[in-house]
């Protein structure tokens, strides 16, 4: 117990000392005319309000509420019935690759569903605290399980706050059971490295950052990827540039409207195949979401592999350096 409150305080201290602040509380007005943006998305069955998630956590409804964050934060308040589970849970065994950040296997992902009370009917609430990346990379590799009956809560932590709901530190219990799998994966949605390789070549795909700007350039290299750079004629543009960002903001969903002029701006249409990637397809997840389900384009992959694997070949070729 003195471990547990010894990692609160210490995370309370270090939040405090970067400056994090809560989001802007939105009037009933702003609440109202968030709901209406969601009828404009491609596919508004995946991405939901913290007041409509609200009302089905409290419903009669089979629900698992999952809060995808460091447990030290979940600790510190989370979303009332949400349990907490973390990227090492769903990501590849550290024996299957020479490099980090891969998928889990589906087997490994449908017995990690039944170990948390998920199975074939339940409807899964996702969220974190970063505008729903990971949640967006959770999702993803729900969807290639085949599952249906999901959604983001948007905004997640934030946007939850920001709707002035409570939050908890209470955890709920999990009543374990079995997610049943017919063996066949939805791949649809996922990039290989010899899909990008050849996508280079291709003037009807787009290789698309959605990393920082400091990592695209090379000014950074984040731990686990081998070398600095980017993918040769990759078009960049920052996955956060897809949600409300910045002071007192709950890092929502843009409009359908707002998004369009984001990514057709710069070329990014949905008669291409588009094809993301990040450090390790989490932040481009995030993008395949935004592409696929909120604008409904329909050739968009997320390259698993990412900046990590790509770094890794010292024979493909990387570029460094301000983008053209």
């Amino acid at each position: 117990m003195k471990k547990l409150l010894s990692i609160i305080l210490a995370l309370s201290m270090i939040l405090g000392l970067m400056g994090c602040s809560a989001p802007d509380q939105k009037t009933q007005a702003e609440l109202k005319e968030q709901e209406t943006k969601y009828d404009e998305y491609s596919n508004p069955e995946f991405i939901i309000s913290s007041i409509k998630a609200k009302e089905l956590i409290e419903s009669d409804e089979k629900i698992v509420v999952i809060d995808i964050r460091k447990a030290p934060e979940y600790l510190l308040g989370h979303i009332p019935e949400a349990i907490n589970i973390w990227r090492p849970d769903y990501s590849a065994n550290e024996d299957e690759y020479e490099f980090g950040g891969m998928r889990a296997d589906a087997e490994k992902m449908v017995k990690f569903l039944g170990e948390i009370g998920i199975d074939n009917d339940t409807m899964v609430l996702l969220y974190d605290s970063k505008g729903d990346y990971d949640a967006a990379r959770f999702f993803w590799q729900l969807e290639m399980l085949g599952h249906e009956k999901m959604a983001l809560i948007d905004g997640g932590i934030n946007g939850w706050k920001a709707s002035g709901l409570d939050t908890t530190t209470e955890k709920p219990e999990i009543t374990k059971t079995e997610y049943k799998f017919d063996g066949k994966e939805d791949l649809s949605k996922l990039a290989t490295l010899e899909d990008v390789k050849s996508g280079i070549k291709d003037p009807n795909v787009i290789i698309l950052d959605t990393r920082s700007i400091e990592e695209a350039t090379g000014k950074d290299l984040k731990s686990g990827a081998f070398r600095k750079g980017r993918i040769p004629s990759s078009v960049f543009i920052e996955y956060k540039n897809a949600i409300n960002v910045g002071d007192g903001e709950d890092t929502t969903f843009k409009t359908v409207e707002e998004l369009k002029e984001i990514y057709e701006s710069k070329g990014v249409t949905p008669d291409k195949t588009i094809i993301a990637y990040c450090q390790s397809g989490v932040r481009s997840a995030h993008t395949t979401f935004v592409l696929s389900h909120l604008l409904g384009y329909e050739n968009v992959k997320n390259y698993d592999g990412s900046w990590i694997e790509w770094s890794y070949h010292e024979d493909l070729e990387v570029e460094t350096g301000e983008i053209k």
